[in-house]
């Protein structure tokens, strides 16, 4: 199966983004960053915070604080929290406000659905009457749903479905 994309914008509540963070730019750490944090109990420590409000062993993936002179970017692996949850040692956190957000929703046979999702996501955005709208906060990010995503079937015969988050508004 190709890949397929699906649109839709929620209003999004704010939340308090907890994780791990890294700069992302002529060096990529992510992919190192995800297999730490599932391998060293990171994750598992995330997932049982208290103040967690997304779905029990969904991760996200929070894109910001984009650098035009040094073209680097903040990355964050985490979870979603209640707003003013506490934020445990060792841990960055960002607040994102309320909000409308687009979320493109990119299904395939192979887990590797975030390469050019912000494109895919933008396009399928602006055909839905739709535009990216970074004055409120100026973010991107990666929605791994474990049921969706990370839930692999021994059979090999797998669904994988991504979403990627832009805030948005409409087009005038």
């Amino acid at each position: 199966m190709a890949s397929k994309i699906s649109f839709e914008a929620v209003k999004f509540h704010a939340v308090r983004f907890i994780g791990k963070e890294v700069i992302v730019g002529k060096k990529n750490p992510v992919p190192d960053l995800w297999k730490k944090m599932l391998n060293d109990g990171t994750n598992d420590f995330l997932q049982s915070l208290q103040e967690r409000v997304s779905p029990l062993g969904d991760t996200i993936g929070w894109m910001g604080e984009y650098n035009q002179q040094t073209k680097e970017f903040v990355y964050i692996a985490g979870i979603f929290a209640t707003p003013n949850a506490t934020v445990p040692d060792g841990f960055s956190y960002r607040d994102i406000p309320d909000c409308l957000m687009g979320v493109g929703w990119i299904q395939g046979n192979t887990s590797n659905l975030e390469k050019g999702a912000h494109i895919k996501t933008e396009k399928i955005m602006r055909a839905n009457g739709y535009v990216p709208d970074y004055s409120i906060v100026g973010i991107s990010m990666e929605y791994y749903s474990f049921d969706r995503y990370a839930n692999v079937k021994e059979d090999g015969n797998n669904t994988f479905t991504f979403g990627y988050y832009l805030p948005c508004k409409r087009m005038i």
